[in-house]
């Protein structure tokens, strides 16, 4: 059972760890409304990667097939609404700072839950369960467990990155959501401009 825990860590590390806009979103969330907004933007990404392994499990790599098929035009919008997240951190830089209530938390976990579902992730656990042979139902809680651990582990660091670069910047904060939020409207264009060349 524990080589299953260990194969589901490695998975949700190599799922977790490219450094793309979501990572970048929680760190900038973390960095500019604080540790538990980042932590519930944490939480949705780590229920979107069992959720993604236990439709894997499940049986559900056909339904996987059929969204790489359409990946091109999932990249594009995904793309567009990374710009459109680069605008809304440029013009509200200055007013994303306060603590989120309640209900902007819950949301905050959903919104990244969504965003984490990707065809990325998709393509990824599509190579790698095959590889570490996990395809044994019966081991389905201790996999996801490990996915799970991966996958946390790798967002303690985003956060504790975000605490850090809050301390050191202090009042500069603003300078810092203004380049996340360029970058943001880079990557979102260069992928509209990727998907449909």
């Amino acid at each position: 059972m524990f080589s299953f825990v260990l194969k589901g860590l490695i998975v949700g590390l190599t799922v977790a760890i490219p450094v793309g806009p979501v990572g970048l979103l929680c760190l900038n969330t973390t960095v500019s409304r604080g540790r538990k907004a980042g932590l519930y933007g944490a939480t949705g990404m780590v229920l979107a990667d069992v959720f993604s392994s236990t439709l894997m499990l499940l049986g559900m790599s056909a339904f996987y097939q059929v969204v790489l098929e359409h990946s091109s035009l999932i990249k594009a919008i995904t793309a567009a609404l990374f710009a459109g997240i680069g605008l809304s951190i440029l013009v509200f830089r200055k007013n994303h700072t306060q603590k989120p209530t309640p209900s902007d938390l819950a949301k905050l976990s959903i919104f990244f839950f969504i965003l984490s579902v990707s065809p990325a992730t998709f393509a990824l656990m599509l190579y790698l369960y095959p590889a570490l042979e996990l395809n044994d139902m019966n081991y389905i809680v201790p996999i996801n467990f490990g996915v799970a651990i991966g996958s946390i582990i790798w967002c303690t660091l985003i956060l504790s990155s975000g605490a850090f670069i809050k301390r050191i910047l202090g009042e500069k904060l603003i300078r810092f959501r203004t380049v996340v939020g360029v970058l943001f409207i880079l990557i979102g264009v260069g992928g509209v401009l990727a998907a449909l060349l």
